[in-house]
């Protein structure tokens, strides 16, 4: 009997200690209080999204997870666009992917996020996957910690639970083509 694997459903974890999350809460949080949202709509999910400014430390972290991806993969990563969320109490983020519906061709294959702050109780990210064409899913949490990351296939679904802390939940996202 030999098992034949047709389908997999996986996202990569990791830490990196160098990097001033104090800078990159500043930075976060400037771009928030300046209202820099990627979308004025406030049906798009892109409302959310901070634009920030590309700095040392963001630097850092995309040089640190090409770098390790290299190692691990073979692959180059290249960045195709990125940006911040900051959650206040209560604030969650709706399920989605990272896939551009009209632009396929172009479409990231991987997506990230960083975790800048994460105080307690400020929410995990869900990865939500189809097990079945029946629309019947199953879902997988992770709790997120300062100066940790993950990378995931762009097409996972994915949300954000409650931030039920009274602190800002700040994290960075990005998006990767190979």
């Amino acid at each position: 009997m030999n098992l034949k694997i047709l389908h997999q459903i996986f996202f990569i974890h990791g830490e990196i200690k160098s990097i001033n999350n104090d800078i990159l809460t500043k930075h976060c949080l400037k771009s928030f209080n300046q209202n820099k949202s990627l979308s004025a709509d406030i049906t798009d999910s892109k409302n959310e999204d901070i634009l920030i400014p590309k700095n040392k430390e963001f630097d850092k972290i995309i040089n640190e997870i090409s770098s390790q991806f290299k190692n691990n993969y073979n692959q180059d990563l290249i960045l195709t666009d990125f940006w911040s969320q900051v959650h206040s109490k209560n604030e969650s983020t709706n399920l989605h992917d990272h896939v551009d519906c009209f632009d396929l061709k172009n479409s990231p294959v991987y997506s990230g996020v960083y975790y800048v702050k994460v105080p307690k109780n400020s929410g995990k990210i869900v990865f939500q996957y189809n097990i079945n064409k029946y629309n019947q899913y199953n879902r997988w949490w992770y709790e997120p910690k300062e100066s940790h990351f993950l990378l995931f296939p762009s097409t996972l679904d994915h949300f954000v639970t409650k931030n039920l802390s009274n602190e800002y939940r700040i994290s960075i996202s990005f998006n990767f083509k190979i």
